[in-house]
This record gives structure tokens, C-alpha cells and sequence, in this order.
């Protein structure tokens, strides 16, 4: 596989225990939930949610994201219950660099269970291993101290404070830490 073939057939992914599978339609239901609560979103680039429409609406854009080759986001679900407890996934990818984004969210009554430390440890060694990826970029608030931890746990390292380096909205420029993975590195 390669990056250029993710984009020809979605790549299902199983963990010890989890199943990374393509987002449905049918999640629409699931991801409202994860994502209409204020706690999930505090750290987010996008609103808490407050209407299914902007579940489905998500649920598409990553889909279209998808088909024209910008991202690809799975939906996270234990191996016994097909129900939608999270997504993670890349985005901005740069093929000349080998480079990729990396993005997540998990409902919160799922945090600090040990789910994200193994879907990311899934899609980190699909992206070194089968998409040829060099490196792994995580851009988080520095207020977000969970989920930097969880980046160094999974080796990413700390390059710093980049300025209001996104405009997120109504939360407006954000200084956001620079996290990274090198294929080569020690993780």
C-alpha cells in the first residue's frame, strides 16, 4: 500500500481490541453525541454541535474529504459493538514531504481507557508502514495537556508554540503546539 492507494479501497483497521472502520451515514446519531458535548469540544477547532444536520453534514465532508484525496478519518468502534465511539484520521497531506496530519476526538465517557493510545498506535503504523509517510504532525492548544500527553506517549515530540497559527472561528487565531512523529525515530 501507499498513500496513493488509501484512496482506492478505505483500509479497514483492527486493534487488540478496536475496529477502525469507514464513517457511515448511519453514524450520524453516534457522532452528534460525541460531538454536541461541550467538554469534547473545548479543545476542538470547530462549535460544540447542536443539531444532528451538523453530524451529518461532518460525516460528508470527511467522506468528500476522502474521495478527492484530502484526508481519510475512521470511525472508532470496539470489535464486539459496531457503535461509534470516536474518529481519528489524517488530513493535509503532502506527498513531495511525506507528510500528514493526524487528528482525533473520543466520547467522553471513553477517555483515559487506553482507546486512543491504540487506534492512534493503528493509524501511525499504517501511515509509516503502508502509506510510506516520514512524518506525523500534531497541531494541539497548549492548554490541552491530555492529549499532549497522549502524543508523547505515542513518541511525538514537542517542536514548540506556533503562533496564532489557525484561525478556528468564533475562538479565533490560536497559538497551537507543533508535535511530531519521524518515521526513524524511537517510539
Amino acid at each position: 500500500m501507499s498513500l496513493e492507494s488509501i484512496f482506492q479501497s478505505f483500509p479497514q483497521i483492527t486493534t487488540n481490541n478496536l475496529v477502525l472502520r469507514r464513517i457511515r451515514s448511519t453514524d450520524s446519531d453516534a457522532l452528534f453525541k460525541i460531538l454536541s458535548d461541550d467538554q469534547v469540544t473545548q479543545f476542538y477547532d470547530d462549535e460544540t454541535f447542536h443539531d444532528i444536520v451538523q453530524a451529518s453534514k461532518q460525516i460528508e465532508a470527511w467522506e468528500n474529504g476522502y474521495r478527492s484525496r484530502r484526508c481519510i478519518r475512521w470511525g472508532i468502534t470496539y470489535k464486539e459493538d459496531s457503535t461509534l465511539i470516536g474518529t481519528c484520521g489524517y488530513y493535509g497531506f503532502h506527498t513531495w514531504h511525506m507528510k500528514a496530519g493526524i487528528g482525533y476526538e473520543l466520547a467522553r465517557s471513553f477517555w483515559r481507557k487506553g482507546i486512543m493510545t491504540e487506534a492512534l498506535s493503528g493509524i501511525i503504523d499504517l501511515g509509516f508502514r503502508e502509506m510510506g509517510l516520514n512524518r506525523i504532525e500534531a497541531v494541539v492548544m497548549p492548554e490541552n495537556v491530555p492529549s499532549i500527553q497522549l502524543l508523547e506517549k505515542l513518541g511525538f515530540c514537542d517542536e514548540g508554540i506556533l503562533r496564532e497559527y489557525e484561525n478556528w472561528g468564533t475562538k479565533g487565531f490560536m497559538d497551537l503546539c507543533m508535535l511530531s512523529l519521524l518515521r526513524n525515530s524511537n517510539r
